[in-house]
C-alpha cells in the first residue's frame, strides 16, 4: 500500500465481537484515567478503539503547559466548565495511525485538546458492529467528515439513539466544522 492510500480515509475491515459494548466501556474508562508521569505529572488522555479492537491510549499535553490562546480556542469549541464525553468517529486504520496518527486523524491535536480540558474523549470508524456502543453516553459525536460516505445512511439515527445528550457535529477538513 503506497504511502498516499494509506491515508485515504475508508471503513476500515473491523473484528465484528460479540462484546463490542465491554471494549467501548473499557474504552470509556481509560479516557476517564490520567497517566501518572514519575514526576508525579498527570496527563489526560484520548483512547483510540482500532479496527482489531485494541484500545490505544495517547496521552495529552502536560498541566499548564497549553497556550492561552490555543486554550480560548478550545473553550470556544466545548467549554470545560461542563466535563463531557466526546466520542469521535475517524479514520483510525493502525497502519496509518503508527505512520503518521495527525495524517490519519487531522483533527487529533483538538482531540488532545478537549482531553487537556478535562474532558473524555474516545475514537472509533463508526463501523455499523460498533456505532451504537461507540457513541453509547456520548454528549457529542464528532465525525471527521471524510468517513460520513462510509457511514450506514441511518448512522445518526442509531448514534442519537445511544447518546446521553444527542449533539452531532461534523469535523470538516481542514478545520471547520458544522452541526448535524
Amino acid at each position: 500500500m503506497s504511502n498516499i492510500e494509506l491515508f485515504d480515509p475508508r471503513m476500515p475491515e473491523v473484528d465484528v465481537r460479540p462484546d463490542i459494548e465491554q471494549v467501548f466501556v473499557r474504552a470509556r474508562q481509560e479516557a476517564e484515567k490520567e497517566t501518572v508521569l514519575p514526576d508525579g505529572t498527570h496527563l489526560r488522555r484520548v483512547i483510540i478503539v482500532t479496527p482489531g479492537r485494541l484500545l490505544v491510549a495517547k496521552d495529552s499535553f502536560p498541566p499548564g503547559s497549553m497556550p492561552q490562546k490555543n486554550l480560548e480556542v478550545f473553550e470556544s469549541l466545548v467549554p470545560s466548565r461542563d466535563k463531557r464525553r466526546i466520542a469521535v468517529i475517524a479514520y483510525t486504520y493502525l497502519e496509518a495511525l503508527k505512520a503518521d496518527i495527525r495524517k490519519a486523524i487531522p483533527s487529533f491535536d483538538y482531540l488532545l485538546g478537549f482531553a487537556y480540558q478535562g474532558h473524555t474523549v474516545w475514537v472509533f470508524e463508526g463501523h455499523v458492529s460498533a456505532l451504537e456502543a461507540g457513541c453509547r453516553d456520548a454528549d457529542l459525536l464528532l465525525v471527521d467528515s471524510a468517513m460520513l460516505p462510509y457511514l450506514v445512511p441511518d448512522w445518526h439515527k442509531r448514534a442519537k439513539k445511544s447518546m446521553r445528550n444527542a449533539i452531532i457535529s461534523t469535523l470538516a477538513r481542514p478545520g471547520t466544522s458544522t452541526s448535524y
